[in-house]
C-alpha cells in the first residue's frame, strides 16, 4: 500500500518536509534535479513537499523555476501551469478545503504534480535570470538623475491615474520608456527600484503610497491598491502598442503572480515580471510545443506511487484507537465524504491536446 497514514498535523511540519528534512535543503535538491533533468529525484523531492502539505511552497518553486530558468525556452509553459493550478483548485474544492494534508493520498494530485515536474524537467533551459541590484544611493535624487533616460513623460501617462502616488511617476515613466526601447536590464532595474522604494516606505507606514484601486486585478479588494498593478498595466499596454501576440501568455503570468496574493508576494515573484518584460521585448519561437516526450511523461505518471511508497517508510503511524472509534478501515467521516465527492467531480485527462 502507498497510502500515507501519519498522525502528524500540518503544524508539525513547520520548517520541515515529511521525512523531517529541512524545507530549504529539499528545495535546493529539487531545483538541482530540475536543472539537471533528473526527473525521478525531482518527483521524489516534490513528493516530500506534497506529503507535508506544503503546496504553496511547491507552487512557488514551480513558478519561479519556470520564469527564472526556462522562460523563452518553453514560452507557452505559463498557459499549461495556470491550467494545472486551476485543476489543483478544483480538486481542493471537491472536499479538501481546510484538510489539505489528505490531498497527498489523492491519485489525481500525485499524477498532476508528477506531470508538471516531468514537463518542467524536460523543458529547454535558458540563461538563468538574476535580480538587478539597486543601491541605497539611488534613492537620493541628485544621484538618480544620471539614470533618467526618458525623452518625455508620455510613457507613464497612459496608465497613471489621479490617485496614484506622484512620487512613483518618474520611476514608472522610466520603466515604460525602457519597455518601449527594448532595454530589458534597465526596465528590470526600474522594477527593482519600485520594489525597493515600496519596501522603504512601508517600514514607516504600511499604508504609504497606495495606488488607485485597479479592480481589474484578480486579487482581494484590499490588495487592489498595490503599486505593482501599475507595472502590470504598463506591460499590457506596451504589448498592445507593439501589437504582440503574447496577450494570453501575459494573462497567464499575471494569474500565476496573483496566486494567494499578499503584499510580500511581489518581491518573491519578481521573476514572473522579469519574464513578462522579456516577452514584450524579445522574439520567441511560437512553434515550440509545451512538451514532446509523451511516453516518458506517461511512464513517470504511471509509476509515481513507487515514490510515495518509499516516502511512506518515514511516516509516524497514528494510534490504533480508530479501530474502536470508527470503522474497521479506520477512515474518518471527512475521508469518506471526500471519496464520494471525488467520484462526483472526476477530472478527465491531464495532458491537453496540442
Amino acid at each position: 500500500m502507498d497510502e500515507i497514514s501519519d498522525k502528524r498535523t500540518y503544524k508539525d511540519f513547520k520548517g520541515i518536509t515529511f521525512s523531517k528534512y529541512k524545507k530549504n535543503a529539499v528545495k535546493k535538491e529539487l531545483l538541482n534535479s530540475l536543472i539537471h533533468e533528473t526527473i525521478e529525484p525531482a518527483c521524489y523531492w516534490s513528493a516530500e513537499f506534497i506529503c507535508a502539505g506544503h503546496y504553496l511552497e511547491l507552487w512557488e518553486i514551480i513558478i519561479a523555476f519556470m520564469c527564472q530558468h526556462i522562460h523563452l525556452g518553453n514560452p507557452k509553459l505559463p498557459l499549461y501551469i495556470r491550467l494545472r493550478y486551476d485543476n489543483f483548485k478544483a480538486i481542493i474544492s471537491a472536499g479538501y478545503k481546510d484538510n489539505e494534508l489528505q490531498l497527498r493520498n489523492n491519485k489525481k494530485i500525485r499524477i498532476l504534480f508528477a506531470e508538471i515536474i516531468s514537463i518542467i524537467s524536460l523543458s529547454q533551459k535558458k540563461i538563468r535570470l538574476h535580480a538587478i541590484k539597486v543601491n541605497k544611493k539611488d534613492f537620493i535624487m541628485s544621484q538618480l538623475s544620471d539614470k533618467l533616460k526618458a525623452d518625455n513623460i508620455e510613457y507613464a501617462t497612459t496608465v497613471f491615474r489621479r490617485k496614484d502616488p506622484k512620487e512613483l511617476f518618474i520611476a514608472i515613466n522610466e520603466f515604460g520608456y525602457h519597455l518601449n526601447s527594448n532595454d530589458m536590464r534597465s526596465a528590470c532595474y526600474w522594477l527593482e527600484w519600485l520594489l525597493a522604494f515600496n519596501t522603504l516606505c512601508k517600514k514607516g507606514n504600511p499604508n504609504a503610497y497606495k495606488a488607485a484601486r485597479r479592480t481589474n486585478m484578480p486579487v482581494e479588494a484590499k490588495y487592489q491598491t498595490d503599486m505593482i498593478w501599475i507595472v502590470w498595466e504598463l506591460l499590457f499596454a506596451n504589448a498592445r502598442k507593439k501589437k504582440l501576440t503574447i496577450m494570453s501568455i501575459l494573462e497567464a503570468l499575471l494569474s500565476l503572480f496573483c496566486i494567494r496574493y499578499q503584499t510580500g508576494v511581489k518581491k518573491r515573484r519578481r521573476f514572473v515580471i522579469y519574464y513578462a518584460i522579456m516577452l514584450t521585448m524579445e522574439p520567441y519561437n511560437e512553434t515550440i510545443p509545451i512538451y514532446t516526450q509523451t511516453d516518458k511523461i506517461e511512464n513517470i505518471k504511471q509509476k509515481i506511487n513507487i515514490i510515495y511508497r518509499q516516502i511512506k517508510k518515514n511516516e509516524i503511524k497514528p494510534d490504533t484507537d480508530y479501530l474502536f472509534n470508527n470503522s474497521i478501515t479506520g477512515k474518518t467521516n471527512i475521508e469518506k465524504t471526500i471519496h464520494k465527492l471525488d467520484k462526483m467531480n472526476t477530472l478527465t485527462g491531464f495532458i491537453p491536446r496540442q
